[in-house]
């Protein structure tokens, strides 16, 4: 069977057997804070099992694309992969193991052909301390199949799922296929069972989900159970292709070819597919529009490409290349991952600049492991391997093939302890939120709460797309911490959940709608509305009387914030459109504020834009405004609107309905916000701000309507003034102010203190004046006085190089002066230097500081940062 075949074959059987199929999820989660990435097929859909949300069938199946780092270590064995597409189906509240277990044996003997001779099945043998009996009822199922009581394996841990360290979770029975005996000794009743070699897991017949498992550990019966099940389809092709390894399958041969070509054919299988397997699972990542970063989400592709990048090195003595491995990857998922095929080109200038930054890092620290001469029975020492993982960055499972291929090893518990020590001492540091423009605050509900109050009743019907006001019934009234009260008085603080709503719930980029409610019994005020498991819970404070539970309510919307918050929203598709028009089709969005008093984009790009590009873009988007196009609002199947030309977007998760939004053939986008009616309600456009945030990603921060006017006209009265300063008319200002920087830069009195001889104040590609200064004496105590000095008499971000300080190194200290604090971040710039230079640091917004650079020549160090700041 092709690939092909088994995605249709799975799929076919279970919607033949009403299951609903369902559209797959991003791997990026949406409101799940417990998971980095989608790991089971299962993981999207779990407040279905937790009664929080109604699925639209009881029996549902799909093909979901998940991302698992658990087994990362295991990657380059016969089936371990990080990037894998789960066949899953489930039965929510419904069927339970007897069901399952004859599901699972009709599909594998009738549907996929297997013997039954070559299929195993393991069942979990229960556990005391849980209070989990054995399962005795799928051991029974499995017999009334037809499966021998010395096929039937009775396991423990193994075959108890979670999903994670906390939620639904639940026995499952698992089969596996016999690769028969080249692989390993067969099994014998009460010995061991080889689920490394000779038999492979092929199916997760049914996780069992009873249970939801709390941050204690303890185990609470879930009020229903239902069944997840969930095939890898890697695997299975592996074992109905007749093949060693998910390598050699036809969804991964490419990949692997591409790889091999890239390594050299001298190269060791491992390396080869450790390659395939790391661009193949960052390429799908990136075209998630995921970018690589050192913490969070953007780690996991950062991880997969530089361990790829390493064993590249390793392999063939070059990093590059790797973009024809991520090429023959999206060539064979892009079929059935349109968006992905639509990212190729962000994907491979992604990967580029990676390679470029990390390629001769690498390649130094494999020079460096080489140097430390480990033999027969010598050992990497602990500081070695934590220095070459956290400074080089060379993935630990390399420095343990190095040292084990010249017969030594790697002291593992002393570098579990100080990566544990770097961990904390991370931790303490904390770390920077994004702000947002509206909400509760620091009284409003925790993402908890939500859950809580929405956690049973029926959806909230939403009328917002057509009024502003509704009459509604109070279902729910919660304290902020989402339990239950029976009236909410005058003062009060709380949550409400209605029947329905005129509200817009928070989502999409749009924060949520404010107003008030008012009942027979009191008013309150609305200040934010949020959405959990599908209801809208308003966060109210009540004004007037009391509000109780079944009462009859009007809700009204603020009418000016709505509007406001709408113009933002439209205005951003058509800012959408018109950079990929500008910048390529490439361009995608990867984040968005759509708020009443601006809006703020994120997006990725080949390249940065040019001012020259911006206003381009800033153009065709008010060219659309004057246009007056009507909005257009239709709801379709997924399928046809991403073919037709719609955009979805990285993070979200779509149904098999979707609602499209489009402005005349400028932008067509899908969308559950709320937008304009004609785009001339937007009134102006205007981008007031446009840079870097981190590799890759790129933030406009712009306005519209009154907000656009003013700020426009605010400029232009700047502009009157510099004109009249320099006694010219505004149009001369341009010429004026060319013929004072024709002059050349006044030179400022050098600076006290231990620095000397700074370079002249110079202008970045994107307009931010910056000095790059050397300290002769290496004072390293004086730095953070020395750099905020210098960069408060230049009025310039100051760059400064101390050679000789700490070990012989080389240090950089980054200072930012208070006129530019608003617009600059002293850690954002040093980042920018330290992508340049290497070395590690941090700070605060104002001054930061880094080391252990990879360059220790001041002069190249200086040109490689002007060159660097010249470019953007």
């Amino acid at each position: 069977m092709s690939s092909d075949d088994i995605r249709e074959t799975f799929l076919r059987f279970f919607t033949a057997r009403q299951h609903l199929r369902i559209a797959a999820a991003s791997v990026v989660p949406v409101g799940d804070p417990t998971l980095l990435y989608v790991n089971a097929g299962m993981a999207p859909l779990k407040p279905y099992f937790t009664g929080e949300a109604i699925p639209p069938a009881p029996d549902l199946c799909n093909i979901q694309p998940c991302v698992r780092t658990i087994d990362i270590e295991d990657v380059g064995d016969r089936h371990h992969l990080t990037f894998f597409e789960m066949l899953g189906s489930w039965s929510v509240g419904h069927y339970g193991r007897e069901r399952a277990v004859e599901l699972a044996w009709d599909l594998l003997t009738s549907g996929f052909g297997f013997a039954p001779g070559q299929l195993y099945v393991t069942v979990y043998a229960g556990d005391s301390r849980r209070g989990v009996p054995p399962d005795e009822v799928s051991a029974a199922a499995w017999e009334r199949t037809g499966v021998p009581r010395d096929h039937i394996v009775w396991l423990g841990e193994d075959n108890f799922w979670t999903a994670g360290e906390t939620g639904p979770c639940g026995p499952c029975t698992e089969v596996f296929f016999d690769t028969g005996p080249g692989n390993g000794p067969a099994y014998q009743p009460g010995g061991e069972f080889d689920t490394a070699g000779r038999y492979i897991e092929i199916w997760n017949a049914g996780v069992f989900i009873e249970y939801q498992r709390r941050a204690s550990g303890e185990l609470e019966p879930l009020r229903f159970a239902s069944v997840d099940t969930g095939s890898g389809l890697e695997r299975m092709a592996m074992v109905l292709q007749g093949r060693e390894s998910v390598y050699e399958t036809d969804v991964f041969a490419p990949v692997t070819a591409a790889a091999r070509a890239v390594l050299g054919s001298a190269a060791a299988e491992r390396d080869v597919r450790v390659v395939a397997d790391h661009v193949r699972s960052a390429a799908f990542i990136l075209g998630e529009g995921v970018t690589p970063s050192n913490e969070g989400r953007g780690y996991i592709p950062r991880r997969l490409l530089r361990t790829a990048i390493a064993h590249a090195v390793r392999a063939s003595g070059s990093p590059s290349g790797l973009r024809e491995v991520a090429s023959a990857a999206i060539g064979v998922l892009g079929p059935h991952y349109p968006a992905l095929a639509a990212q190729h080109g962000t994907v491979l200038a992604l990967l580029d600049a990676e390679q470029r930054d990390f390629g001769a890092v690498v390649r130094r620290g494999l020079d460096q492991l080489a140097a430390l001469g480990t033999g027969p029975g010598g050992q990497v020492s602990a500081q070695d391997a934590f220095t070459l993982h956290a400074t080089h960055g060379l993935p630990v499972d390399l420095i343990r093939d190095f040292a084990a291929g010249r017969g030594g090893s790697v002291d593992e518990a002393g570098f579990a302890r100080l990566q544990a020590e770097h961990r904390e001492r991370s931790r303490a540091t904390g770390g920077r939120g994004d702000e947002r423009d509206s909400g509760p605050g620091p009284d409003g509900p925790a993402p908890a709460a939500l859950r809580t109050v929405a956690a049973s009743g029926p959806p909230t019907e939403f009328l917002g797309y057509g009024q502003i006001s509704a009459t509604g019934r109070l279902l729910a009234l919660a304290g902020l911490d989402g339990q239950p009260v029976t009236g909410l008085a005058a003062g009060e603080r709380g949550l409400v959940c209605a029947d329905r709503t005129p509200f817009y719930a928070e989502g999409g980029g749009q924060v949520g709608d404010t107003g008030e409610l008012t009942t027979p019994g009191g008013s309150a005020a609305v200040l934010d509305t949020q959405s959990a498991a599908g209801r809208h819970v308003h966060l109210v404070e009540v004004v007037r009387g009391e509000l109780r539970p079944g009462e009859a309510a009007e809700l009204t919307v603020d009418a000016g914030r709505r509007r406001a918050t709408a113009r933002n929203h439209s205005a951003t598709h058509l800012l959408h459109a018109a950079l990929r028009q500008v910048l390529g089709p490439a361009t995608r969005q990867a984040g968005s504020l759509v708020a009443p008093g601006r809006l703020r984009f994120d997006f990725t790009a080949p390249r940065p834009p040019s001012r020259a590009e911006l206003g381009q873009a800033e153009r065709l988007v008010n060219a659309e405004v004057l246009a007056n196009a009507d909005r257009r609002t239709d709801v379709r199947p997924y399928a046809d609107a991403v073919g037709s030309g719609a955009i979805a977007f990285f993070g979200d998760s779509y149904g098999d309905q979707v609602r499209v939004v489009s402005f005349g053939g400028f932008s067509a986008e899908l969308c559950g916000g709320t937008h304009v009616t004609r785009t001339a309600e937007i009134g102006l456009f205007r981008i007031v701000s446009e840079g870097s945030i981190g590799a890759g990603v790129r933030r406009i921060e712009a306005l519209t309507g009154d907000a656009a006017v003013g700020w426009t006209l605010d400029r232009d009265r700047l502009l009157a003034d510099a004109a009249a300063r320099l006694r010219v008319p505004p149009e001369q200002l341009p010429d004026r102010v060319s013929a004072l920087a024709a002059r050349g830069p006044r030179r400022r009195p050098a600076p006290s203190g231990p620095l000397a001889g700074p370079g002249d104040v110079a202008v970045s590609g994107s307009g931010t004046r910056y000095v790059v200064a050397t300290s002769p004496d290496g004072d390293l105590p004086g730095l953070p006085a020395a750099a905020r000095r210098l960069s408060g008499e230049l009025d310039a971000l100051a760059i400064v190089l101390l050679p000789g300080a700490g070990n012989g190194g080389l240090r950089v200290g980054v200072a930012v002066p208070p006129g530019l604090a608003v617009a600059l971040d002293a850690r954002r710039e040093l980042d920018r230097v330290l992508a340049v230079t290497g070395g590690r640091g941090g700070g605060s917004a104002v001054f930061a500081q880094g080391g252990g650079l990879e360059l220790t020549d001041p002069g190249e160090v200086t040109s490689r940062i002007t060159d660097a700041y010249s470019k953007t």
